[in-house]
């Protein structure tokens, strides 16, 4: 009982934690990164419209977008 109350608490506590990633690209440099907030700025552009939920899915996207190579 106790384990499963255990790792109740951590599974919700994960939840909360969890980070987006967007690759996005710096229009006036052309550089591309990868951001964990959605760019406000107007220099700033989402190249891919999706959001990962992982860094190394946003990482393999981002080496796969023809712009950034």
């Amino acid at each position: 009982m106790r384990i499963a109350l255990a790792a109740a608490m951590i599974a919700a506590c994960t939840g909360f934690a969890s980070a987006e990633f967007y690759v996005v690209q710096n229009v006036q440099t052309g550089k591309c990164a990868i951001e964990q907030e959605l760019p406000a700025s107007a220099s700033t552009q989402v190249l891919l419209n999706n959001k990962f939920m992982d860094r190394t899915d946003a990482e393999t996207a981002l080496k796969n977008v023809p712009a950034c190579n």
